[in-house]
């Protein structure tokens, strides 16, 4: 059975189904965004909120087991998410919400930082330019292996509600050029969250009410690059990809691991024992409580399909 299909209605019966990232370790009782990864698979950073405040976290794996969350050395007292590791492992661009004085006393800005990894360890944050900033509310980067930086922005300006779109900054000489809109990220649906691959071969992101799905819900979707530019959005489906919001894809550095928030839950079944009863109120009381957690699938597709599509 293809993972990548655009049926509508329910997934197939025999699509693959996500398995939760490290419960109780990395998928918690807070929410939790999806990892970014060092390139030696050694070390990750994501979010953790409660709803009103977010901050980066890390974690490293020790004998291969990922270690207690602990704050990231660049965190610190301004909310701060969506962390994104540049392929070479060399510096990182997140999110954060800070005071904006040429907006006015009071006003705040989310917008793009980046922190370097020095000799003696992480650097100070530094604003991106306007270039990239090109709004008051700017999210979720991924970066090129050649430094190009995708992002998603609210073209908007910030009154009302969000209007998100996706946007690519490309980085010639160490500079961010002008922010460059998808072509099929027009207003049409709201598109959110994207992950660039490497090589810039294919992009996911996640989108609402886009076809095949119809439920005001947040899903997966790939477009691939072609000769011809990027191909139609591809509806990645899975079992259970409805019913809850999954977004802030990133792919591991294996190329095949495709990792994501939702706040999906495990229902619990029928004529259960006792036993059974116990221990789900114990995944209640840990991850099982409708917060964002880390989930993840194998897309054997992302590491050996090219440009052959279109």
């Amino acid at each position: 059975m293809p993972l990548l299909v655009a049926a509508a209605g329910s997934a197939p019966a025999d699509a693959p189904v996500p398995s939760l990232f490290a419960p109780d370790v990395i998928s918690g009782p807070a929410n939790d965004g999806a990892p970014s990864f060092t390139p030696d698979d050694a070390t990750l950073f994501y979010e953790q909120s409660n709803g009103t405040w977010s901050t980066i976290v890390m974690s490293t794996k020790v004998k291969g087991a990922w270690t207690r969350p602990v704050l990231a050395p660049f965190a610190d007292q301004y909310p701060s998410q969506q962390p994104a590791v540049s392929p070479d492992g060399r510096y990182v661009i997140f999110e954060s919400t800070r005071p904006a004085p040429a907006l006015g006393v009071g006003k705040k800005s989310a917008h793009l930082y980046r922190v370097d990894r020095t000799a003696r360890g992480w650097g100070q944050p530094i604003e991106l330019p306007p270039s990239v900033n090109i709004a008051r509310r700017v999210f979720k980067p991924s970066i090129a292996a050649n430094g190009d930086l995708y992002f998603m922005a609210d073209a908007g300006g910030g009154a009302g509600a969000p209007a998100w779109r996706l946007y690519v900054s490309r980085r010639t000489d160490g500079t961010y050029g002008p922010a460059t809109q998808f072509p099929f990220s027009d207003g049409t649906y709201s598109d959110v969250d994207p992950y660039i691959a490497p090589d810039q071969h294919y992009l996911i992101f996640s989108s609402k009410n886009r076809p095949p799905f119809d439920d005001d819900h947040e899903h997966l979707f790939i477009a691939w690059r072609t000769a011809a530019g990027w191909s139609a959005p591809t509806a990645i489906r899975y079992a259970g990809d409805g019913g809850a919001d999954d977004g802030e894809a990133n792919v591991g550095p294996d190329g095949r691991t495709l990792y994501f928030t939702s706040g999906r839950t495990i229902a619990p079944k029928d004529g259960r024992s006792r036993a059974q009863v116990v221990a789900d109120l114990a995944r209640m009381q840990g991850w099982n409580n409708s917060n964002a957690n880390v989930w993840m699938l194998t897309i054997d597709a992302l590491r050996d399909r090219r440009d052959s599509a279109g």
